[in-house]
C-alpha cells in the first residue's frame, strides 16, 4: 500500500452578522479550482493559529484588528480527490469579522456571505461541511487554547 503524502492546512471560517464567508477558488490555484471554501491555506510553519491569521489576512484583507478568534475545531484528514496518495490534515478555526468588506486576492474569483443552511447548494471543497460543524459547537477557547488544542490532536 503507497504511503499518503501528508499536508498540512487550515480553513478559517469568518463569521458576520450570522453569516459566514465562503469563496470561489479561482482557475490561477492548483488544487479544487472553482469549489467553494473557506480561507484556507498550506501550514508553512508550526503554528497553525498564526497561519489561519496571515491567510484571513492575504485573502480578505482584513488586519488583525478587524477579526477575533471564536473556536478552534477538531483536526480532521481528507484525501485529495484530485491526488489520492495526499492527504489533508484540516486545522479549522472561526473568527468573528468586524467588517463584511473583504478585498479577493488571486486565489479568489468570487465571494458570498451566506448562512450555513445555503451552504449545500454550493460545489464545496472536501470536508467543508464538516470543519465548519466541527467549529460551530458551543465550546469556547481563548487563543491559548487553541494552540494547546492543535497540538494535542496530532
Amino acid at each position: 500500500m503507497p504511503t499518503l503524502a501528508r499536508i498540512d492546512v487550515v480553513t478559517a471560517f469568518l463569521e458576520f452578522d450570522s453569516q459566514i464567508l465562503i469563496l470561489r477558488r479561482s482557475t490561477s490555484v492548483r488544487t479544487m479550482k472553482k469549489k467553494w471554501g473557506a480561507v484556507s491555506g498550506y501550514l508553512e510553519n508550526n503554528d497553525p493559529l498564526r497561519q489561519a491569521i496571515v491567510e484571513i489576512n492575504e485573502e480578505t484583507g482584513l488586519d488583525n484588528d478587524k477579526i477575533k478568534l471564536v473556536r478552534v475545531g477538531d483536526v480532521l484528514m481528507v484525501i485529495d480527490p484530485e491526488s489520492q496518495n495526499t492527504s489533508y490534515i484540516i486545522h479549522p478555526y472561526l473568527f468573528q469579522s468586524k467588517s463584511r468588506k473583504i478585498r479577493l486576492s488571486r486565489e479568489h474569483d468570487q465571494y458570498k456571505w451566506i448562512t450555513m443552511n445555503e451552504l449545500w447548494r454550493y460545489d464545496t471543497v472536501p470536508k467543508l461541511k464538516e470543519a465548519y460543524e466541527s467549529v460551530a459547537g458551543s465550546l469556547q477557547y481563548t487563543q491559548d487554547d487553541a494552540q494547546n488544542n492543535n497540538k494535542s490532536k496530532l
